[in-house]
């Protein structure tokens, strides 16, 4: 047996991958006869332990990055490789290969990363899936500046060909470095089989789906490209700037026509809109070079978040209200969703289900469905007595505007200070969960089965339970339900008065006008009292408005 094990550790790479695994295995589970079955996701965790370098070498690395900044001539490899091996660190025979590389690129190194990746292409050892892994890593950042040589492209051609050859399955980061190299030599058919390897078992990273789909764009793919566009954002993996710039390149060499690169662009901020993406901030300039090109106006401005306009044409931005239709389809699907296999169904008793149901289906509907934990917490380290003031001057808020309240917490609330929670149940319309279970799922089934006039009351983003929903159409759904009806509580410099701040009066996605487009971007510097209510940043939009008689 020890023997056996020897041979298997000796032969090659995918070998000892297998051992390895099965190792782990053993001692995790302790299987004591037979190793489980080599899977795609257990190959991925297990080539990330052998390929990924031990970045705990600080003096071996400042010796490469030092090295290759003063050298003015091509090093002898060899000798390099030994001084940094001699330095005191982790690298070693094994790795020393893909971290210099790394290094290299890291630093914009190029013409030495160039000459040792000629170096190790020319030796006679075979690389390591690291070093294969990093010489991709350098051929595609190297591609973005400048072109690649007939080696360069025939080597990542020849490596395409080699891993499928020697391997049956492919970890995920080597496929993500393949598919990114692939697209810097416009092999983009073979970029569609890695990416579908990447789906077997993860979702691929927002840079693999926008690095191919610029690449379709830049080979005038445009339907095959729009296709990827969909799978991307129903994957939760929004467009780079890389995948924006292409597009808008693509539209400007194909049309020469101005109506007919208006319409198109128009068509490239619909998606932005559709998908309630806020772009990059290179995407925005380049958006605003494009319309400037065809003689619009366009401006960075601010949305006044109380009111909803532009500072800069006074404009204001609509509030895009869920129809009865898309309404009823969330409402379902929630239903659905949150309440069948989910945490809610999981992680309660069927009888407290069951109460709940009969609670909301006999007592509804509400204009105010509150999180009261959450409402209450907002007095930070303060105890009881200071949780219940804040939750009753919550409350009150709303009963003095005659609305009628559900109150959702949970039962070791019920210890704070009874008399005060028992006079706002009396006021209110209330359920106490267990305090094992999860109270989020109840208060957004509560509020949505309620009807399309509830409110929420809470400072949960509820990110979690929106990505729980089907498809990227009900996120957004869900979304702009949550913009229209949600308040949300902060604390104030009174502590005793907390600012309770109001649903949004305009929904802060890109959104098309008679005259334009207003749309929203990342802003590259939040201010330090920015505070994350789940509302894109209003201080960074872009105002794009027509010229009057503009032809």
């Amino acid at each position: 047996m020890k023997e056996f094990f020897k041979e298997l550790f000796l032969r090659d790479y995918m070998s000892r991958v297998v051992l390895i695994k099965w190792c782990i295995s053993e001692l995790v589970e302790r299987v004591a006869f037979f190793p489980p079955p080599l899977t795609v996701a257990n190959l991925n965790i297990i080539t990330r332990l052998i390929t990924t370098p031990n970045t705990n070498s600080s003096e071996q690395v400042e010796f490469i990055k030092s090295a290759t900044e003063s050298s003015k001539s091509e090093p002898n490899w060899s000798n390099f490789k030994n001084n940094v091996l001699c330095k005191q660190g982790n690298l070693n025979e094994k790795n020393i290969d893909a971290v210099m590389l790394k290094t290299m690129v890291a630093n914009k190194k190029f013409n030495a990363a160039l000459s040792f990746a000629n170096h190790l292409q020319l030796s006679n050892k075979e690389l390591s899936i690291g070093a294969i892994n990093s010489l991709l890593y350098l051929y595609y950042e190297y591609a973005k500046e400048y072109d690649l040589s007939e080696q360069d492209k025939a080597f990542i051609l020849k490596t395409y060909t080699h891993l499928y050859e020697k391997y049956q399955v492919l970890d995920n980061a080597t496929c993500e470095r393949l598919l990114h190299a692939l697209c810097a030599i416009n092999e983009w058919r073979k970029c569609k089989k890695v990416l579908d390897d990447i789906q077997l078992t993860g979702t691929p990273t927002h840079s693999a789906y926008s690095t191919l789909i610029g690449t379709l764009f830049k080979n005038n793919k445009k339907a095959e490209a729009m296709k990827m566009i969909d799978i991307s954002e129903n994957n939760r993996r929004s467009l780079r700037d890389c995948a924006y710039d292409e597009w808008m390149k693509y539209i400007f060499r194909k049309y020469k026509d101005k109506k007919t690169v208006l319409k198109y662009l128009n068509e490239l901020c619909t998606h932005i809109s559709k998908n309630s993406t806020v772009v990059p901030r290179a995407t925005a300039n380049k958006l605003k070079e494009s319309f400037e090109s065809l003689n619009w106006n366009v401006q960075f401005t601010e949305i006044r978040k109380q009111s909803g306009q532009c500072k800069n044409c006074d404009l204001t931005l609509d509030c895009l209200r869920l129809s009865a239709e898309e309404f009823a389809t969330l409402q379902q699907n929630v239903k659905d969703k949150l309440i069948v296999g989910s945490d809610l169904f999981l992680k309660t008793s069927p009888e407290e289900l069951k109460k709940f149901m009969d609670l909301v289906e006999n007592t509804g509907p509400y204009d105010i469905v509150l999180d009261a934990l959450n409402v209450a917490y907002t007095a930070g380290k303060g105890g009881a007595d200071e949780r219940i003031r804040i939750l009753t001057t919550v409350v009150n808020h709303f009963l003095q505007q005659k609305k009628k309240i559900l109150l959702l917490g949970r039962k070791h609330m019920l210890n704070w200070k009874r008399g005060a929670l028992v006079q706002l149940m009396k006021k209110t319309q209330y359920f106490f969960t267990e305090n094992i279970s999860q109270d989020d799922p109840y208060f957004i089934t509560a509020a949505i089965l309620s009807g399309p006039q509830t409110d929420i009351v809470s400072r949960d983003l509820l990110r979690g339970h929106r990505f729980l929903l089907r498809t990227d159409a009900l996120r957004q759904l869900f979304q702009r339900w949550q913009w229209e009806h949600q308040w949300m509580v902060f604390p104030s410099t009174n502590r005793f008065r907390p600012i309770i701040q109001e649903p949004l009066k305009f929904t802060p996605i890109a959104q098309q006008h008679t005259n334009g487009w207003h749309l929203p971007y990342e802003a590259e510097n939040t201010s330090l009292e920015y505070v994350n209510d789940g509302v894109p940043d209003v201080s960074s939009w872009l105002c794009i408005t027509q010229k009057i008689n503009n032809n």
